[in-house]
């Protein structure tokens, strides 16, 4: 088992995994599923989950979350909160907040009721909204003062990388209890799993550094030894930008983050590339990516057929554009012409 693909299981609710719990924790623990479960309880009073035509009561969430955390190392789970259901009491709130004070889960998802046309909720007494959004900013508050990831500076952890941080810098990857890890890294690195030591903890994500030599990569399907070398350059064609190919196909460095320049991309080593057997895993070091930096390293370099190419295409559109604008012209200065004989037309006319 490489573990080169995870599986993560998505949102339930109490009712429908009570009977099964032992069956649910088995498959958490399994190493190509993540130990992460988001289970909604809206509210940490029985009589709001009444009111809400909630199947569970709260203890039944707790044993849930006692039963998975209990069985299943290094358990995350997620929940969502509703303040200011119609009916919610200073008591009800006082509630939520102490369920969320006991187990200080690292996701909690808080909203502030709003009634949907048609629903039950909509035709019940509301929460006035000054006391809703008091309620809503006094758990967010609540909320944001865990530090669910403390302890894990210094630690080596797996991880499984998905996805270009928002920043354009990092790379996203997710631990087995699916915590988010920054970690700087070159594209070629998404899809693929490795060991990174986490160096510094925030409040929403750990940041760490790509242990070198740990990185697993997907194995590719075995290809047809018939033309490998044409199979390649058709798929370099289809991507111009990208410096060398994956697997003879797949682009090593994204063409959203980064353009390399003709020099660098005569020297495929700067690139992971597995054509057949061969593979250059030096190509997985732990470098920075810096994205859209390299327009102005094109700056007169000689021209590639592929960009001769977009050069004739570009070309041939403008001409095509002159020819629909002269028409144009020609259009509008004959009906200035038919309009001025009208009116020479009408004028002569009237003076008989």
């Amino acid at each position: 088992m490489d573990r080169s693909t995870m599986l993560r299981i998505g949102m339930t609710n109490p009712p429908f995994i009570l009977e099964h719990l032992k069956e649910i924790a088995a498959v958490l623990r399994h190493p190509c599923v993540y130990s992460f479960l988001h289970i909604p309880v809206q509210s940490g009073s029985d009589a709001v989950l009444m009111a809400m035509n909630r199947e569970y009561t709260v203890g039944e969430f707790r044993k849930v979350v006692h039963t998975l955390c209990e069985l299943v190392p290094g358990m995350q789970i997620a929940t969502d909160i509703i303040c200011g259901f119609p009916g919610e009491t200073d008591e009800d709130f006082a509630q939520t907040v102490n369920l969320i004070k006991e187990y200080q889960l690292p996701q909690v998802h808080i909203s502030q009721f709003y009634p949907r046309p048609g629903t039950p909720a909509a035709r019940m007494k509301k929460v006035p909204s000054n006391d809703v959004k008091k309620r809503s900013r006094e758990l967010t508050s609540v909320f944001e003062s865990f530090a669910p990831y403390q302890g894990m500076e210094g630690k080596v952890e797996r991880i499984w990388i998905t996805e270009i941080a928002t920043d354009g810098v990092h790379l996203v990857g997710h631990t087995k209890g699916y915590i988010q890890v920054l970690v700087i890294a070159p594209d070629s690195m998404l899809g693929t799993s490795a060991d990174v030591k986490i160096t510094s903890v925030g409040r929403w994500s750990v940041f760490g550094e790509v242990i070198e030599g740990s990185v697993v990569v997907k194995e590719a399907p075995q290809q047809t030894r018939s033309e490998p070398q044409k199979e390649c350059r058709q798929n370099q064609v289809e991507e111009p930008s990208c410096c060398a190919t994956d697997s003879c196909g797949a682009c090593a460095c994204s063409d959203s983050a980064q353009r390399c320049s003709p020099d660098r991309c005569k020297n495929t080593s700067h690139a992971p590339q597995t054509c057949g057997d061969v593979t250059r895993p030096e190509a997985f070091q732990s470098t920075l990516v810096r994205r859209n930096v390299a327009s102005e390293s094109n700056a007169g370099k000689p021209v590639g057929k592929e960009e001769q190419h977009v050069n004739v295409v570009t070309r041939t559109a403008l001409n095509i554009d002159t020819v629909l604008w002269c028409g144009l012209a020609v259009s509008f200065a004959a009906t200035v012409a038919l309009l001025v004989l009208l009116s020479y037309k009408i004028s002569s006319t009237s003076s008989y």
